[in-house]
C-alpha cells in the first residue's frame, strides 16, 4: 500500500514571487576619471511604472576602498549601502524595494576615480491571483510573529533557524530560486501583493546541504546558511534573538505549521500559523491535518506541547474531507548529519564510564572536571576557572557554588569562534531505583554573541541524543537555576547527559562565553514542589513583559504573598520551570474592576505566546479560556498546566490588560506551582485529575478592543478618523493608493481626528488608510474622495 502515499509528491509548497525580468541599461559614474580631492555624489532615479517591487542586478562594478552605493525605496524610504566588499556578498545584486520607483546615490570618496556601476537588469514584482486551499472547510490559520521564521524569496518558501545559527528548509526549495532570506515580514498589500522588509532584514543566502532528489520525499530536506547582514553586521540568529530546539523524539498529538503561505488580502504569504492533529509518524515522515498553503514548503514541523521542532514541512495533500500534510523528520540520519546539532543517530564513540548510583549527586568543579569527560568530536574544551573570565562584557565574575566552575572561552586566541562546538560528558548514571529522576545547574549566558546551551541525554551508550534543556542568546548577567525532568529515564540502569555549547559567530562572536556550575541529580524536582510553598514576590524582581506594560502599575502585598496590578500592566517574575504532564499552577484571584484580560501563564520568552495564558476573567476573549468563569470575590483556582503544553520555560507572566482604558485592577495571592498534588508524589491517588482536557482559545488578538472609524466617507473636502483609545506610543494613519504609494502619515490621539484632504493632496480617488502603533497594522480601511 505504499504506493499510495505517492500522488502527493507533486504537491510541493512553494509559491514564487510573480515577477518578470527586465534588461535595464543604466550607467551610473564619477563625474570624471580624475580623483578629485573632496567627495562627490550622483543620484539617479530608476523606476518601472506598476511595479510592486523592484530588485537591481549590477555588472562592471567598481566602488573603490571608500565609496558607496546607496539605494531607497520612494514608497517607504528602505535604504540599503553596498561598498566593494558588501556588493559581493550580494552577488551584485540590491536587497527587495518595495514600490515602483527607487533613488540611487553614488558616494564617490575623494582621491578615488573610475567609481560607477551599471545597471543591467531589474526584477519586478507582479500582481498575484488568489489560491487558498487548506484541511477541512475553513482555512483556520492566524497572524503569527515567531522572530525565529523567515520567508525565503524569490523562490516563495519559509526557512528557520536552528540553535546553532544554521537554517533549515525543504530540498526543493534550495537552488538558485533561493537567494535571500528575510525576516520581520510586513503584511502584504489589500491587492495581495506583497511588502518586503527593511534591506536590514535581508540577507543572502549562502550554500545549501542537501540531497534532494525530486520524487524521494525523504530527501526534500535542506540546510543553509546566511551571512551576517551587510547593513547590521549581525547573522539572522543574533539580530533575531530567537531559534528552534530541533529533536529526534516523538512528537504529540498536535502538531503547529508557521510559515509564509498565500492568503488573500494582507496576509498573503505573511507569517501564519495553524495547530492541528498528529495523523501518524514513523523514522522518515511526520504526517499532519494542519492547515497550510503554497508558500509553506520549509516550514518547521512544531511539536505543539513542547514547541520543539521534529521535522520540515515539504508537501501538501489535505482536502476538506481527508488526507494529510507531510513533512520530512529530524531523524532521517542525513538531515540530522547537515543540521550539525551534535549526537546523532547510532551510537558514539565516546561511551560514559563509571556508575553513579548514589543520589543525590552533587558536582560543582572545584578545580577539576571530577568525573564528567572532555568530548573528543567537538572543536574546543571546557576549562574550569574561578574569579571572571579573561573576555570583556562576557562571563561570569565569580562560581555560583564553592569557588571554581566550567565554561567555554570563546575567544580562545581566535580559535573559539565562531560557531564552535564544545561538548562536555557525565559519567554513566544508574536510574533502576529512581522515579522522578531531575537535573539542577546553575548556568551563566553574558556576552552580545551568545549563541546556544543543550543539555542532551542518552541510554546505554547508544541511540540518538535527545535535547531535554536549551537555551539560546543572551540571559542576563546572573547566575540563572534550571531545573529538569528526567523522568523519562526513570529506571534505566545507564544514562548519560551531556553538556552542548556552540559559541557565537561575526566580529563579536569572542564575546559568547557560556558557564555552567553547581550540578545536582536527584529523585524529584528542586523547584517549587511537593512542599507546595507559596511564592513570596518579596524575593523576585517584578519585570514588565514584553511590549504590553503600559500602565505598569503594581503592588506587592500581604507580607510577599501577594501581587496586585492596575489598570494595563503586564508583569512576570523570572523563574526557571520545565512544565510537565504533572504541573499544576494554584493560585487565588480577586478584582473589584474588570478589564480586558486577567490572567497568568508561563513562557519561555519575552513575546506573547496566547495559548499559554489562562484567562480567569474580562471582556476580550484571548488566551486559554477554559477557567473563564471569575464571578467575584476571592476564587481560588487549580490548573493543570500540563494537561495543555509542557516545556522548559523562564518567567511566570501576570496579565491585567486594559488598552482601552483603566481602573482594571488585579490580585493574584497564594501562587503555588507545583507536580502531581500538593504535599504528595505526583503518582499519588489524589494527584489532580488528568482528563484529557482540549484548550479553549480565545479568537481575539491582544488589540482587539481597540476600534477605529472614517466619516464621511466617502468625503470631498475633508473627513475624521476616529479611533476608542489612545495606546501608550504613537498611533499613526498612513495613507496609501490603491497601487500601495504611500501619500500621507498623520498622527493619531483619541476621538476625533480632523483630516484635510488638501494639505495631504489627496485629490479624488480610493485610498487605504491603515492605523499603526508601534509596527502593529491595527486595522485596514478604505477611503473614497470624491
Amino acid at each position: 500500500m505504499a504506493f499510495l502515499l505517492f500522488p502527493l509528491l507533486n504537491q510541493a509548497q512553494t509559491k514564487e514571487l510573480k515577477r518578470h525580468y527586465t534588461k535595464y541599461n543604466k550607467s551610473i559614474m564619477s563625474p570624471s576619471n580624475q580623483a578629485k580631492s573632496s567627495q562627490q555624489v550622483v543620484t539617479e532615479t530608476v523606476s518601472e511604472k506598476g511595479a510592486t517591487w523592484l530588485r537591481l542586478f549590477f555588472e562592471n562594478v567598481n566602488l573603490g576602498k571608500n565609496s558607496t552605493l546607496t539605494i531607497t525605496s520612494d514608497l517607504d524610504g528602505a535604504t540599503q549601502t553596498l561598498t566593494s566588499e558588501t556588493i559581493k556578498k550580494w552577488s551584485n545584486s540590491s536587497a527587495y524595494f518595495n514600490g515602483d520607483k527607487v533613488t540611487v546615490k553614488l558616494t564617490v570618496a575623494s582621491g578615488e576615480s573610475a567609481i560607477g556601476v551599471h545597471i543591467r537588469e531589474l526584477g519586478v514584482g507582479e500582481l498575484d491571483p488568489t489560491i487558498k486551499s487548506q484541511c477541512g472547510s475553513n482555512d483556520d490559520r492566524v497572524d503569527s510573529t515567531d522572530d525565529a521564521i523567515g520567508r525565503i524569496v524569490p523562490i516563495g518558501c519559509t526557512g528557520w533557524i536552528i540553535t546553532n545559527g544554521k537554517l533549515v528548509t525543504a530540498g526543493h526549495c534550495g537552488g538558485s530560486r533561493a537567494q535571500i532570506v528575510e525576516f520581520n515580514v510586513p503584511k502584504s498589500n489589500p491587492d495581495r501583493t506583497i511588502n518586503h522588509p527593511g534591506p536590514e532584514d535581508q540577507y543572502p543566502i549562502g550554500s545549501f546541504v542537501t540531497q534532494y532528489v525530486s520524487g524521494r520525499p525523504e530527501t526534500d530536506w535542506a540546510v543553509f546558511e546566511a551571512g551576517a547582514n551587510t547593513q547590521t553586521g549581525l547573522t539572522p540568529i543574533q539580530a533575531q534573538g530567537k531559534s528552534f530546539n530541533v529533536v529526534q523524539s516523538s512528537p504529540g498529538s498536535n502538531i503547529t505549521i508557521t510559515g509564509f503561505g498565500t492568503d488573500t488580502g494582507i496576509d498573503n504569504q505573511t507569517q501564519q500559523t495553524h495547530t492541528g492533529p498528529l495523523s501518524s509518524v514513523d523514522n522518515t515522515f511526520v504526517r499532519y491535518r494542519t492547515d497550510t498553503t503554497g508558500g509553506n514548503s520549509g516550514s518547521p514541523i512544531i511539536d505543539t506541547a513542547t514547541g520543539n521542532a521534529v521535522g520540515v514541512h515539504a508537501y501538501g495533500g489535505c482536502s476538506g474531507s481527508g488526507g494529510s500534510n507531510f513533512g520530512e523528520r529530524a531523524t532521517i540520519p542525513a538531515f540530522w548529519d547537515a543540521m550539525g546539532l551534535g549526537g546523532g543517530p547510532g551510537p558514539g564513540p565516546e561511551e560514559c564510564t563509571g556508575d553513579v548510583a548514589s543520589f543525590p549527586y552533587s558536582e560543582s568543579f572545584e578545580g577539576s572536571l571530577g568525573a564528567w569527560k572532555q568530548s573528543s568530536e567537538d572543536d574546543i574544551n571546557w576549562t574550569v576557572n574561578s574569579g571572571g573570565t579573561p573576555s570583556n562584557g562576557t562571563g561570569p565574575g565569580s562560581a555560583a557554588d564553592g569557588s571554581s566552575y566550567v565554561y567555554v572561552e570563546a575567544s580562545g586566541n581566535g580559535t573559539g569562534y565562531p560557531n564552535k562546538r564544545a561538548i562536555l560528558n557525565s559519567p554513566c548514571l544508574d536510574f533502576s531505583g529512581l522515579t522522578e529522576p531531575s537535573l539542577s545547574f546553575q548556568y551563566h549566558m553574558l556576552g552580545s554573541a551568545i549563541n546556544s546551551l543543550n543539555v542532551e541525554a542518552r541510554t546505554n551508550n547508544s541511540g540518538n541524543w535527545t535535547s531535554v534543556f536549551s537555551r539560546s542568546g543572551e540571559q542576563g548577567s546572573n547566575w540563572n537555576a534550571a531545573d529538569v525532568d528526567l523522568s523519562a529515564y526513570a529506571g534505566e540502569s545507564s544514562v548519560q547527559l551531556r553538556f552542548n555549547v556552540v559559541t557565537g559567530s561575526g566580529g563579536s562572536g569572542w564575546q559568547s562565553d557560556i558557564a555552567i556550575d553547581d550540578v545536582s541529580i536527584q529523585n524529584g524536582s528542586t523547584g517549587p514542589g511537593p512542599t507546595c510553598d507559596a511564592i513570596n514576590f518579596n524575593d523576585f524582581s517584578i519585570i514588565g513583559f514584553s511590549n504590553q506594560d503600559a500602565a505598569g502599575n503594581y503592588s506587592v502585598e500581604s507580607g510577599g504573598e501577594a501581587l496586585s496590578l492596575t489598570n494595563n500592566t503586564w508583569k512576570y517574575i523570572a523563574l526557571n520551570y520545565t512544565v510537565t504532564a504533572n504541573t499544576v499552577i494554584e493560585f487565588t484571584f480577586s478584582s473589584s474592576g474588570q478589564g480586558e484580560i486577567h490572567g497568568v501563564g508561563f513562557e519561555d520568552d519575552d513575546s506573547l505566546t496566547s495559548s499559554r495564558y489562562f484567562k480567569v476573567h474580562g471582556t476580550q476573549n484571548y488566551g486559554v479560556t477554559n477557567y473563564d468563569n471569575y464571578a467575584g470575590g476571592s476564587t481560588t483556582y487549580t490548573i493543570p498546566v500540563g494537561n495543555f503544553y509542557t516545556g522548559s520555560m523562564d518567567r511566570l507572566v501576570f496579565i491585567n490588560d486594559n488598552d482601552g482604558g483603566s481602573g482594571n485592577n488585579s490580585t493574584f495571592s497564594n501562587v503555588k506551582i507545583y507536580e502531581g498534588s500538593c504535599g504528595q508524589s505526583a503518582l499519588a491517588e489524589s494527584i489532580v485529575e488528568r482528563e484529557a482536557v482540549t484548550p479553549v482559545l480565545g479568537t481575539d488578538d491582544e488589540f482587539s478592543a481597540f476600534s477605529s472609524r472614517i466619516a464621511p466617507n466617502p468625503a470631498r473636502d475633508s473627513f475624521s478618523i476616529y479611533i476608542s483609545n489612545a495606546l501608550k506610543g504613537d498611533v499613526n494613519a498612513v495613507v496609501y493608493t490603491i497601487l500601495g504609494r504611500r501619500k500621507a502619515q498623520i498622527k493619531l490621539t483619541s476621538g476625533d481626528n480632523r483630516v484635510s484632504t488638501r494639505n495631504f493632496a489627496l485629490g479624488t480617488g480610493i485610498y487605504l488608510v491603515k492605523i499603526e502603533h508601534q509596527g502593529n497594522v491595527l486595522s485596514t480601511q478604505k477611503l473614497i474622495i470624491n
